[in-house]
């Protein structure tokens, strides 16, 4: 089966590692056979929607210094808007882990702006609506569910509007969305245990497998050169080295390199 990673992806690394009891001092890398992962088509995600309660059992981290309140500006490239659109949903989820009421809101609105030009305003407008108004009462867990409802509303419209080709760059902009948090979280707390939730080459080959699969209409300029450039590094990058860790280089480049193409991407 095809495979394409969902946007929450990078929570179901986390799901996985909270879910065997030792995630403050043993994370676990994501195990595609683990009974908490399913298989939706082309995505992966993490079952029950509580799992991401199990982020909390991370303990205290820095989830608010990784909120960046990037300007999302809009252009005819709907390529781009399909990323835009997964990177916009995983900074959802990351200001609910930091509980930033403003924070969620404002995805909640760039959510309406984003689905307007994908063809999908009617079908997420109650979503952003519910994310909008959990916020406001401090709601994580339906706000957690809306953001995840978004996400599966906008892969499955865009597959019946025969947008199929843009369902993979929703999925790789949400992926790169919680990597980029969580090496930043990594980098700034390092140890080699943690480290390992970065071990993902398996996950980046099949990334970009599912990339240079698409059209080359889909896939086309500068942009999408550095996408690809960017996902090579990473497939190197996230290997353990012989002491069964990733560096703590490595991790820094990782961090700089997801960080640059996020940029890239919102930058138009």
């Amino acid at each position: 089966m095809k495979l394409a990673f969902a946007t929450t992806s990078f929570l179901a690394v986390f799901a996985v590692a909270a879910s065997t009891g030792h995630a403050q001092d043993a994370p676990a890398k994501l195990n595609l056979n683990d009974p908490n992962i399913v298989f939706v088509e082309e995505s992966v995600i993490p079952i029950p929607l509580e799992i991401f309660s199990s982020l909390d059992k991370l303990g205290a981290r820095d989830w608010s210094g990784q909120i960046v309140k990037r300007e999302v500006n809009l252009d005819p490239d709907r390529s781009r808007t399909a990323m835009l659109f997964g990177l916009v949903v995983s900074e959802g989820f990351i200001a609910v882990q930091a509980k930033d009421n403003e924070g969620v809101r404002r995805i909640g609105r760039e959510v309406l702006r984003l689905a307007q030009p994908l063809n999908v305003l009617d079908d997420v407008q109650s979503h952003a609506n519910a994310i909008i108004t959990g916020a406001g009462k401090d709601d994580w867990d339906s706000v957690r569910g809306e953001l995840d409802k978004t996400r599966q509303t906008v892969i499955n419209k865009l597959k019946e509007n025969r947008d199929k080709d843009l369902v993979a760059l929703v999925s790789l902009g949400g992926w790169l969305g919680g990597t980029e948090a969580l090496s930043a979280v990594i980098k700034d707390d390092y140890s080699p245990e943690a480290s390992d939730l970065l071990n993902q080459p398996d996950l980046v080959t099949q990334l970009k497998s599912d990339f240079n699969g698409l059209p080359r209409r889909v896939r086309r300029g500068d942009l999408f050169s550095q996408v690809l450039k960017t996902l090579t590094h990473l497939e190197f990058l996230m290997r353990n080295d012989a002491s069964g860790s990733i560096s703590k280089g490595n991790v820094i480049e990782i961090s700089l390199a997801t960080k640059n193409l996020v940029n890239a991407i919102y930058g138009g």
